[in-house]
């Protein structure tokens, strides 16, 4: 679907609208979108559970689960999708969309996803290992890869990085937006008093915000001719191109926000509303990447339930931003990376929860990613090795690591030789990991 037919579909579906020209240098001038590729990082919060979902196990110190089920090169746990077993209230309709099973998901994307398991993540510690997903390094003072392609690919543009969760340090390359479902209406009409109803109750007539337009550019113009520092006429460029590009906003289509039935799956809607904004400002060519995270996994106790619960909201999540990418026409300029700070267990401790482990695995999905299994864990979930140049199993090889992983999203994204990439280099070497 092209944006014309998108922009009529949103009209047709409730959606806001707005639009209005863009004023530069006292003229108008349409601020030039940002047409991808586009990248989310979606991150299970607390330390996902591998053997729970793409790395079955049989030993039951590790599982409460008997069935493990296949899909191509793919093995995982057949967990059904059981409301009660979930903890979640049946009476309450409408919630089973807002689920979905391994099998169903293997079944449905066993051509499109790529599974490396056996992610030696070296830490049990929370904030290094969500630091090492993010940035390939676990250690402070790293951007995160939606920070660092933001910044390579379209720094200027309004919501370049948006951010709802997830480590999401930019390290001064760009900024970062963080938006609410009802603050995105509100900085996308600034002129509004009534956000969500563009147009019904402006605080200025149009010529009036026509005016304080151009009496904005003035000044920094004025500013930039008078100002010789160069740290200060580069923060005044910056606050030009920044008010172009926050007029650009009035191009934004803010949809009709997912409303999840009941009040139990609170955190699944808050990432698909995130999911439908990222989507919407990817859209409009205002961004270039998202960080999101869903949080629940961090599950010392009533492991099996907890686990089995959230791992069923979060790959509903990865099926509805998919089949909503598609509906606009961009499911094959998005890159989806999942992961989590590290693994649990294996075994059960005695409140029948799980503690942090070291060992983990990440789904990629969408552009430039070709589906597969790499890398293995062994019965114990201990990490095997893999040969650098074919990612066979070899005693010999090497153990994948976040950096390896953040290597090939590097060159996947096109900035692994970037001016941005050059000042937070990462260790090691890289490995095919994407296919």
């Amino acid at each position: 679907m092209n944006r014309r037919n998108f922009l009529r579909l949103g009209a047709a579906s409730g959606m806001a609208l707005v639009a209005a020209p863009i004023l530069y240098r006292g003229g108008v001038r349409a601020a030039e979108p940002y047409a991808g590729p586009y990248f989310i990082h979606l991150h299970a919060a607390g330390g996902w559970d591998p053997t729970y979902l793409c790395d079955p196990k049989t030993d039951p110190r590790y599982v409460k689960y008997t069935a493990i089920g296949t899909e191509g090169p793919f093995s995982y746990a057949d967990i059904p999708v059981d409301l009660v077993a979930f903890g979640l209230d049946p009476a309450v309709t409408g919630v089973e969309p807002y689920l979905m099973s391994n099998r169903s998901f293997f079944q449905k994307y066993r051509d499109k996803v790529r599974v490396i398991n056996g992610i030696d993540t070296a830490t049990n510690n929370h904030d290094v290992g969500t630091r090492a997903a993010g940035s390939g390094k676990g250690t402070e003072g790293y951007p995160s890869f939606g920070a660092l392609t933001a910044a390579a690919h379209g720094g200027d543009k309004a919501l370049a990085y948006i951010s709802s969760g997830g480590y999401d340090a930019t390290m001064g390359l760009v900024a970062t937006t963080r938006l609410s479902a009802s603050g995105y209406i509100k900085v996308a009409n600034p002129f509004e008093s009534n956000a969500a109803a563009p147009g019904t109750a402006p605080y200025h007539r149009p010529a009036a915000q026509s005016a304080i337009r151009v009496a904005q550019m003035e000044r920094t113009q004025q500013l930039t001719s008078t100002e010789h520092l160069p740290r200060v006429k580069a923060a005044v460029g910056a606050l030009e191109r920044a008010r172009v590009e926050d007029q650009s906003l009035a191009s934004l289509v803010i949809p009709t926000l997912v409303d999840v039935p009941g009040n139990q799956l609170g955190d699944s809607e808050r990432m698909l509303q995130q999911m439908q904004l990222a989507l919407a400002a990817f859209d409009a060519g205002l961004a270039v990447s998202a960080s999101i995270a869903l949080g629940g996994f961090d599950t010392h106790s009533d492991h099996h339930r907890a686990q089995s619960r959230q791992l069923a909201k979060l790959l509903a999540g990865i099926d509805y931003l998919f089949e909503q990418a598609t509906l606009v026409g961009l499911d094959n300029q998005i890159t989806l990376v999942v992961t989590a700070d590290f693994g649990r267990g294996p075994i059960f401790n005695a409140t029948q929860g799980k503690d942090h482990w070291p060992v983990t695995s990440a789904l990629l999905m969408g552009r430039g990613v070709t589906a597969g299994l790499v890398g293995a864990t062994d019965a114990d979930v201990k990490p095997t090795t893999v040969n650098p140049n074919t990612l066979a199993q070899d005693p010999n090889g090497v153990r994948i690591t976040y950096e390896h992983l953040h290597h090939s999203l590097r060159q996947l994204a096109g900035v692994d030789d970037s001016p941005e990439a050059n000042q937070f280099p990462i260790a090691g070497t890289a490995l095919p990991l994407l296919g």
